[in-house]
């Protein structure tokens, strides 16, 4: 998708993700983390998301997701918001999503609220995703 085929203020994210085997993982004890909070309104490709850090301000944001252009390709759009207007949005129809998201091996590790392991990588092109190699602890891609 060219540039110009965007959809207006959209830019594309590039990523792959991968199931986590969980007994090659990395220990994830003394890491640092991100808590995360999403929540999919019911019915629509928008998502809100709430990220708390122990030393950084919360952020709050508005996401737009306009569906895949290619395997590893979508459109998408944020809004940052402040916390007043995140409470404005959050008690709309949703499903709810929580995790811990840890930088590890150049992509994120994240540890959903139900024990599953997920892996995701993002990239500046396709050329990029497709000539990854993911880390050993990587099992199959979603």
């Amino acid at each position: 998708m060219m540039r110009s085929d965007l959809p207006k203020y959209s830019q594309i994210e590039i990523e792959r993700r991968w199931d986590v085997l969980a007994d090659l993982a990395p220990s994830l004890l003394e890491l640092p983390f991100r808590e995360i909070e999403d929540l999919y309104f019911t019915g629509t490709r928008l998502r809100l998301r709430r990220i708390m850090t122990a030393a950084e301000p919360t952020i709050y944001k508005l996401c737009k997701k306009y569906g895949p252009v290619s395997p590893y390709s979508e459109p998408i759009t944020n809004i940052y918001l402040t916390e007043n207007e995140y409470a404005s949005f959050q008690d709309l129809p949703a499903e709810v999503v929580k995790k811990r998201r840890y930088s590890v091996a150049d992509g994120s590790l994240d540890l959903f609220s139900d024990g599953q392991l997920r892996f995701e990588k993002e990239f500046a092109t396709e050329d990029e995703a497709l000539n990854y190699t993911p880390p050993k602890f990587a099992g199959n891609e979603r």
